[in-house]
């Protein structure tokens, strides 16, 4: 199984192959030049590693939420290249990728994924990633395919509606690790609030946040979690796929739109 990955959603547009398993990756250094940047990026991966277009069984496409001018190059890149290249593509829940990060997770850690939406709000969830051995817990899972479940849904919050929701969630002893542009603009919060009386009594655990290579949205998740979403026949065509923006877009809701201006 070979799948192209396409993630435009943050800061920084990337791009991977992911290869019966083994996962290529690149990313631009240029904040928000993804409509210069993005196709180039994916002809110079396939060409660096001898990849057709041919050869492709899917393009997956981070959906969103997170940029919502990212989101639509994204989105707009892979329709143009599924139709051309007559591929289907796979919608992959932006904020669910983070579960899939080539990083050391387990069973005691709490995946929490946080983008900065403004208006007060922030796109989160939570995902508590496991191998479905208990007792394995403090182990990090490598060499088997996770078991990934949302522990709060994917939603646009206040902020300090989704730390309760996380207090709650928490089991005694857990880590939760926060990522996303919302992590770093928030995180005197984050840990004023979980430290504090906001969110009540609860189970013991701590706080973390991702270094700075992993704490932004990666196209190397999104092909791994492109790939299992492909086997499982979680499949669009090139008229069929769409965005995720959580929220309607500020144009869009003075005019009571929906998300996405339709």
């Amino acid at each position: 199984m070979t799948i192209l990955a396409i993630e435009t959603t943050g800061p920084l547009a990337s791009a991977a192959i992911n290869k019966d398993g083994k996962v290529l990756y690149t990313i631009n250094d240029k904040g928000f030049s993804h409509l210069q940047e993005c196709v180039p990026m994916v002809k110079a991966l396939m060409e660096e590693e001898a990849v057709r277009p041919e050869d492709l069984d899917a393009i997956a496409v981070s959906r969103g939420p997170g940029s919502f001018t990212g989101i639509r190059i994204g989105m707009a890149t892979a329709k143009g290249l599924a139709q051309v290249w007559d591929k289907p593509i796979v919608e992959v829940p932006t904020l669910e990728s983070f579960a899939y990060a080539d990083m050391p997770y387990t069973n005691s850690v709490l995946i929490c994924p946080v983008f900065d939406a403004r208006r007060s709000q922030v796109y989160a969830a939570a995902f508590r990633r496991s191998a479905g051995q208990a007792e394995a817990c403090c182990v990090p899972m490598k060499g088997s395919e996770p078991e990934v479940r949302a522990i709060v849904p994917e939603g646009a919050y206040a902020l300090e509606e989704y730390l309760e929701l996380l207090a709650e969630a928490a089991w005694d002893g857990d880590t939760l690790f926060f990522l996303g542009d919302g992590s770093r603009k928030f995180e005197e919060q984050i840990r004023t609030c979980l430290d504090g009386p906001c969110c009540g009594e609860g189970p013991s655990y701590s706080v973390e946040f991702a270094a700075d290579e992993h704490y932004l949205q990666r196209a190397d998740s999104v092909a791994v979690l492109g790939a299992k979403l492909f086997a499982e026949g979680k499949i669009k065509d090139c008229f069929t796929a769409q965005p995720n923006y959580l929220r309607a877009a500020e144009p869009d809701r003075k005019k009571k739109l929906p998300a996405g201006g339709k």
